[in-house]
């Protein structure tokens, strides 16, 4: 595992279980067991959904298992099956859509989405989900699914046809968003860029039942939470603070699971609220009357006595006063958002236009990230994805982030680009050096490696980032690329026996220093729109470019 891996963590009859998303996004559906009791884990990676149930009240024949299965898509989002009674069901809501259940609704189980290293601190002793040996999937973070990353935009083409009615145009699609019933058919959706603009807190009020929504409880994180913030006959009030949730009644500190841990009240635990947490365009299409929670919050000015930056960015407060700019800060971009080798990062608006703000561990990985305009690989999908336009200094990158970028609702067609960026980077251009250089060694840039391939006569093109979950344990970033029409990752790893490491388990590479280059050729998998069915090595038509000594030597240097 690594400490940035996507998971979803429960915990049930006392047990704490992780389920990695880069293992479950090529099965959707776990049948797990917990205790004696059958429960379900759900998830869907075009919804970035991660749901559980209990299923062992499932009607039917009782000698037959409550076992799942995927089975479709309906409203842009995954339906599955149960073996049992033949019927269908919406995955992330557990409800029964036809069959002899319809109608019915399995036994929620809360459900966190997390990081790794946050859900192992929470619970030190939680069991993780193995990669089962399945010989279709032998490379659990490759293949299907793997072109995911949090709230990537645009949905699948081939989705779109599976939508009854019109495309929504009333939120962001990729947003994530918290949905809880306030009333019976009364749902509300908390969209968790809405909420950290809150604080991380909204207190509801005027719900059927009082809730606490709750966000972080970083500002940099992306979970949430809903609970009954009545406890004991007294109503709560609740606020962020430092990593944490403090209740301004007694002062106690709590988790994001809602349990005290500091306080007075050490030991409570608040009541949860039925969510359910994934992209907007996941849940609107079902349910199509979901009121929006906005938030009315002013965003703070990004200026030398603000709190809100803890101080991180001095000098380009300086220069942006100077050069006459309104900034205004949003926040710390989500650690699954930020890019993997920035030591801070985050989103403002410059003059009404957003743009985000990177510092990097060195110029080399603020080289990197320059060089490749922040884009992510989107394959097998899409090969570029958010394809920005930035402006580096040092260690230091200005990131232009247009949200008018896409012409339409499903955010897949772009604007043109004269549209889309206004000036503002070219008006920054003459910043001096903003930020103090990095102090430890430059390293190697896959800037450079690029460029060495391509003076060596290669053609390279499309090169992107790869999404966390296709990072190896102990790799510090890595790239996607076509090498003469050959696709290729490019893993850069924490030492030389790092990579050395994980080359001898890798058949098809070639490694030099730190550097580890994969190929990874569209004929990997049987279905390869969406790499399922692992070909076997016999049949996939590896690079013949493994055997050029152009190659390895791009990588020494």
């Amino acid at each position: 595992m690594r400490d940035d891996d996507y998971v979803i963590g429960l915990v049930f009859k006392g047990q704490a279980r992780a389920y990695p998303v880069w293992i479950i996004d090529n099965y959707h559906v776990v049948n797990d067991c917990i205790e004696g009791r059958r429960v379900l884990v759900t998830s869907c990676e075009r919804c970035q959904s991660g749901s559980a149930f209990e299923v062992d009240g499932l009607r039917g024949n009782q000698k037959r298992k409550p076992l799942f299965r995927a089975a479709g898509v309906l409203n842009a989002t995954l339906i599955m099956k149960d073996l049992r009674t033949g019927s269908y069901w919406n995955h992330y809501e557990g409800a029964a859509l036809r069959g002899r259940a319809a109608g019915d609704v399995l036994a929620w189980i809360p459900t966190f989405h997390l990081e790794w290293a946050t859900w192992a601190t929470l619970h030190p002793d939680t069991n993780v989900m193995l990669p089962p040996e399945d010989p279709h999937h032998p490379d659990p973070r490759h293949g299907h699914g793997r072109e995911e990353f949090f709230s990537r935009p645009g949905i699948d083409p081939d989705f779109l046809p599976t939508i009854t009615g019109e495309l929504d145009t009333t939120y962001p699609e990729n947003e994530m968003v918290l949905t809880l019933e306030e009333g019976r058919d009364n749902w509300t959706a908390y969209p968790l860029r809405e909420v950290q603009r809150e604080g991380g807190v909204v207190n509801v009020e005027a719900a059927a039942e009082p809730t606490v929504v709750l966000a972080g409880p970083r500002a940099d994180g992306f979970t949430m939470a809903a609970f009954s913030p009545e406890l004991g006959g007294r109503r709560l009030s609740f606020e962020r603070d430092n990593g944490a949730f403090r209740d301004i009644e007694t002062g106690s500190r709590w988790t994001i699971e809602g349990l005290a841990t500091r306080g007075p009240l050490e030991g409570e635990r608040l009541a949860h609220r039925r969510w359910f947490y994934l992209r907007w365009h996941a849940w609107v299409y079902s349910h199509r009357n979901t009121h929006i929670f906005r938030s009315t919050a002013p965003l703070p000015e990004f200026t030398d006595d603000s709190a809100t930056d803890r101080g991180e960015f001095p000098a380009l407060r300086s220069t942006l006063r100077r050069a006459g700019k309104e900034v205004r800060f949003e926040g710390p971009l989500v650690t699954q958002r930020k890019p993997r080798e920035s030591l801070s990062s985050m989103a403002a608006y410059v003059d009404g236009q957003r743009i985000n703000i990177h510092r990097f561990r060195t110029q080399a990985a603020a080289r990197d990230f320059d060089a490749l305009a922040g884009a992510w690989s989107g394959r097998p999908l899409k090969a570029l994805v958010n394809v920005n336009r930035t402006l580096r200094r040092g260690c230091f990158v200005l990131e232009s982030d247009p949200e008018n970028r896409f012409a339409d609702p499903a955010q897949l067609i772009l604007r043109p680009e004269t549209q889309a960026w206004g000036v503002l980077l070219s008006d920054l251009g003459s910043i001096e050096n903003v930020e103090a250089q990095s102090t430890s060694p430059d390293e190697v840039a896959f800037a450079d490696v690029l460029r060495r391939l391509r003076l060596s006569g290669l053609e390279v093109i499309e090169a992107a980032f790869l999404p966390p979950s296709q990072l190896r344990p102990q790799c510090i970033n890595g790239i996607a690329f076509l090498l003469e029409a050959d696709s290729f990752l490019l893993y850069r790893f924490e030492s030389v026996q790092a990579a050395t490491a994980y080359a001898a388990g890798e058949e098809h590479c070639v490694h030099a220093s730190t550097f580890v280059l994969r190929s990874t050729p569209d004929s990997m998998y049987l279905h390869q729109p969406y790499e399922i069915a692992y070909a076997g090595d016999h049949t996939i038509r590896w690079s013949t470019l493994l055997d050029d000594p152009r190659l390895p030597s791009a990588l020494k240097g």
